[in-house]
């Protein structure tokens, strides 16, 4: 009997599980938008963690998935709107001129997006068409939404979603946004300086910001809007950006765009390769020739576009980027440093090893006399040059700690070892620099001679500097030390 009694409550039970599931389903909020084909990196922002500062501007993007929207009660809570304008050339959302005559008559400022299907550079611009003559031309702005490698040209998707933004560069002089996952950033490649700002998704927890430079931060695709029913995106300002910078509703050429300079930096290093142009629209017509990374250029002015976008002008006439992404303002006693990455190195004096251009975290000490291989070159965010070592830490590129050496400085005695012993006879010379004009007497083998100091050539190749003035080869297969 007792059996019986315990069948029962267990059944009683399930049944009550049963339908507390049902009527949790039956709340359960639509999604925010069904096109998104990946979940961007983690687990949406939910909860407490939707709760922002009282003076942190409400941003969401809708499409028809939200359905019908009571703009009365939406535009108490919006200061900004996004809306899509069509999915691909073929598919134009139902909802958005509905959504774009509300959100004029409340007041609500809003911009256009258009999520991209190109397949090609011909079939992009196809798109662009399409996406400007649809959307509204109360429009604050226009953005490229890219999910999906769509290519089936066999082109990249850059240069399908140049082609894009070039076309629609021809259409109008408002602003126009990326819209890419943080996690295919890299992948994809896109040239983010044709943009006038980036819009990044990335759900993952209320201090977790995208990884890359970025305007806007879609956080969370389960928001709720006061007048909408269903979930919607959600999104948040770069703490340096404005909302004025989208809106259009103050000045958006001061510095409420912190990725651009906008008063002349005097002299720029390029951090990546870029191209210049003969006018400041940066479109394949005006494209001129390469600069490649780190070139030091010195900047004339600072010349905006229509739509207020800064561009560099240079000493040549042609136009650069001005985004703080590519190009950054050098420190002004940048002679004492190397600006081109060096094979290897040499450490002149004991430095620290850092985690970031920034030198943030220290990682290790460096000693004196050190040899160190180089990745790359790199700049603080005040325009310092650092030494990327293969390793993946940073090093000063102060000329008053390390020396560029030659690529086969293992070959070479480059420690004074106080005496050597000739293995063959060698010249010696009255410069570092070993010609006909400088060559002196020459040493017969087995000679021992005192070293006074290593000396280095232009090209980082150590030589033995004598006690008698002169210099001799610091190549091993001469010299031996004693």
């Amino acid at each position: 009997m007792k059996v019986i009694r315990n069948l029962a409550v267990m059944l009683c039970l399930s049944i009550a599980c049963l339908v507390t599931v049902h009527t949790a389903s039956a709340e359960e909020l639509a999604p925010a938008n069904p096109d998104h084909t990946t979940k961007w990196e983690t687990a949406p922002i939910t909860g407490n963690l939707l709760k922002k500062a009282s003076s942190e501007p409400t941003i969401a993007d809708i499409s028809y998935y939200q359905k019908d929207i009571d703009w009365s009660k939406a535009s108490t809570a919006l200061d900004l709107v996004i809306i899509r304008t069509q999915y691909g050339s073929t598919f134009e959302d139902p909802k958005h001129t509905t959504y774009e005559a509300g959100a004029k008559k409340y007041g609500v400022p809003f911009g256009v997006y258009s999520y991209s299907l190109a397949e090609s550079s011909s079939d992009a611009k196809v798109e662009a068409n399409n996406f400007y003559n649809r959307a509204s031309k109360d429009a604050k702005f226009y953005v490229l939404d890219v999910e999906q490698n769509t290519s089936k040209s066999g082109e990249s998707m850059r240069t399908i979603i140049n082609a894009y933004v070039n076309q629609l560069r021809k259409k109008t002089d408002k602003k126009i946004g990326l819209y890419i996952a943080n996690h295919l950033y890299d992948e994809f490649n896109l040239d983010t300086s044709k943009f006038d700002f980036v819009w990044i998704p990335r759900y993952n927890n209320s201090t977790a910001a995208p990884s890359h430079p970025y305007d806007l931060w879609q956080y969370t695709d389960q928001g709720r809007v006061p007048g909408i029913s269903t979930y919607v995106d959600l999104n948040r300002l770069n703490p340096n950006v404005n909302l004025s910078y989208l809106t259009g509703k103050s000045d958006v050429t001061t510095a409420s765009n912190p990725r651009y300079y906008t008063t002349n930096p005097g002299k720029i290093a390029t951090k990546v390769q870029l191209n210049q142009y003969a006018s400041t629209s940066f479109i394949n017509a005006t494209k001129g020739k390469v600069i490649p990374k780190n070139t030091l250029i010195d900047v004339a002015g600072i010349v905006k576009t229509s739509a207020g976008t800064p561009r560099l002008k240079l000493d040549n006439g042609m136009y650069l980027t001005a985004n703080r992404d590519y190009v950054v303002k050098v420190t002004s006693n940048i002679d004492q440093y190397y600006t081109k990455t060096p094979s290897k190195i040499l450490v002149k004096s004991n430095l620290n090893a850092y985690n970031n251009a920034n030198l943030e975290k220290l990682l290790v000490g460096v000693k004196k006399n050190t040899v160190l291989s180089i990745k790359d070159l790199a700049y603080s965010s005040g325009g310092t040059p650092r030494l990327k070592t293969v390793s993946g830490s940073y090093i000063t590129a102060s000329k008053d700690f390390v020396r560029v050496v030659t690529p086969s400085i293992t070959n070479y005695i480059y420690v004074n070892p106080g005496t050597v012993q000739l293995k063959k006879s060698v010249y010696q010379y009255s410069s570092t620099n070993f010609t006909s004009a400088t060559k002196g007497k020459v040493l017969g083998k087995g000679k021992k001679l005192t070293v006074k100091s290593i000396s280095f050539t232009s090209a980082g190749t150590p030589r033995l500097k004598l006690t008698n003035g002169n210099y001799i080869t610091a190549n091993k297969s001469y010299v031996v030390a004693r």
